[in-house]
């Protein structure tokens, strides 16, 4: 299903975020389920937490989980 700006967006934060597997997994489960959303994996350094989620919120970004090496 290609991304539109009805699409639903959710993802994961972390430093490094870059060897998640939550991508793959979440966009195979959606993709199952016929659902429009994807999962995206967001690069945010720790000290910029904070202001990661506020945008990402603000940016209608609807679930985020955290990851920690």
């Amino acid at each position: 299903m290609p991304v539109s700006a009805r699409t639903r967006v959710a993802g994961i934060i972390g430093w490094p975020v870059q060897h998640s597997l939550s991508p793959a997994m979440h966009n195979a489960a959606f993709a199952a389920l016929g659902l429009d959303w994807t999962y995206v994996a967001f690069p945010v350094e720790p000290d910029r937490v904070t202001e990661a989620v506020r945008g990402l919120a603000a940016a209608g970004v609807r679930g985020l989980n955290v990851t920690i090496p």
